[in-house]
């Protein structure tokens, strides 16, 4: 298996540890792009209404003006639960930095940054270039347990399923 953290990549789950030991705050990123059916004003309304680009992702959910809910999926499906695992967080953006559309999620351990960039392909054609990353504070007992770290890593939601769920949503519109 091999492990992306902090731009580097780990073939060794040893190594992988070692460098988990090394710092508090890790960073996970994850881009691609999608083209989608729709012209370039019609996806810049879409992704500049929080609660239509992140409703539809069904991930983080704003719940007012500032806060929102990022939920966790569960590691078993179980008949007849209707518990969430959740983090709450503050929700900024949208924010228009050059040509990209920016949002945060910020918890006290946990940070997405989520990025949107446009390119008109024709008249009804649209490039949607989605870059997404991931920081998070381990704290004292990740460096001290790392393979719990990377179980941890399992249950929740990384930039490329929030990126691919987003993608997709937008597809679909």
């Amino acid at each position: 298996m091999v492990y992306e953290c902090c731009g580097e990549k780990f073939e060794v789950e040893k190594e992988f540890k070692k460098h988990i030991r090394s710092r508090y705050w890790h960073r996970i990123n994850y881009s691609t792009n999608a083209k989608v059916l729709l012209n370039r004003d019609e996806v810049f309304n879409i992704i500049k209404n929080p609660k239509l680009i992140f409703g539809i992702s069904n991930l983080i959910i704003p719940i007012d003006g500032k806060k929102a809910i990022l939920y966790l999926p569960f590691k078993r499906i179980r008949t007849g639960t209707i518990l969430k695992r959740a983090i709450i967080g503050d929700l900024e953006g949208p924010k228009l930095d050059f040509d990209m559309l920016e949002y945060k999620f910020n918890s006290d351990k946990l940070i997405y940054d989520i990025s949107f960039r446009l390119k008109r392909l024709n008249e009804d054609q649209t490039e949607v270039y989605i870059l997404s990353s991931m920081s998070v504070n381990i704290g004292i007992l990740g460096r001290i347990l790392p393979g719990e770290v990377i179980k941890a890593l399992q249950n929740i939601v990384t930039p490329e399923i929030l990126v691919e769920k987003l993608v997709n949503n937008i597809k679909s519109l």
